[in-house]
């Protein structure tokens, strides 16, 4: 893939206060099609729109949107566009058949589904912006295996981060509550499951495709 393939659109809204998006993807017909989604709510519209890396990246670092969510394939954009380099959240589109190694492999605070309707994406961009976590419940459905039943949206969520091997104090920092609240949730999740410890948990979390030993 060329430097020159990467496109953005900086997404402003009119209406009451509402997070900004950067829309980032590794095709022009991909960018477009991404904030056409968004656009057909009038009370959106394009700020700004870049193609190629370097104008990419400059145009996050300057504007320093709210939300970048990421429509790429290739796993090197992931180092990239890391989004500590802009201080923005980031929410990685998937399709729901993708490998689960790219839950470990990615570095985002978010995950949405590719066939997200345009209701869901601004409700991802919303609950990102406001919690710092997102996982869409059809993304838990991996390779024909279903979710844990019985797990709440942040248990979920706090599932396929710690099992993906971040640590109790990486969590807590990416969903914006104490480590202490997050292994009250590991907690929870263990008796929940019939677990004995958090490495079963980790183990169930793999063996139901969540991600990857």
């Amino acid at each position: 893939m060329s430097r020159a393939e990467l496109s953005g659109d900086l997404i402003t809204y009119s209406g009451a206060d509402q997070p900004v998006p950067a829309l980032v993807a590794d095709r022009r017909l991909s960018a477009a099609a991404l904030s056409a989604l968004l656009l057909k709510d009038p009370s959106y519209r394009i700020a700004r729109r870049e193609h190629g890396v370097d104008k990419v990246r400059a145009m996050l670092a300057r504007e320093r949107p709210s939300v970048m969510v990421l429509d790429v394939h290739a796993p090197a954009l992931f180092a990239l566009l890391d989004a500590s380099d802009f201080g923005v959240r980031m929410l990685l589109l998937l399709d729901p058949d993708d490998d689960p190694s790219i839950f470990a492999g990615a570095r985002s605070q978010g995950y949405l589904s590719r066939r997200a309707s345009r209701e869901a994406l601004q409700a991802a961009i919303a609950e990102l912006y406001r919690s710092g976590a997102y996982l869409d419940p059809l993304l838990m459905r991996v390779r024909g295996r279903r979710a844990p039943s019985g797990l709440s949206l942040r248990e979920r969520q706090i599932l396929v981060w710690i099992a993906s091997g971040l640590s109790t104090k990486e969590v807590a920092r990416a969903c914006a509550i104490t480590p202490k609240t997050v292994g009250n949730h590991v907690n929870n999740m263990v008796q929940k499951l019939h677990l004995r410890h958090r490495g079963q948990l980790v183990l169930y979390a793999a063996q139901q495709g969540l991600t990857t030993v």
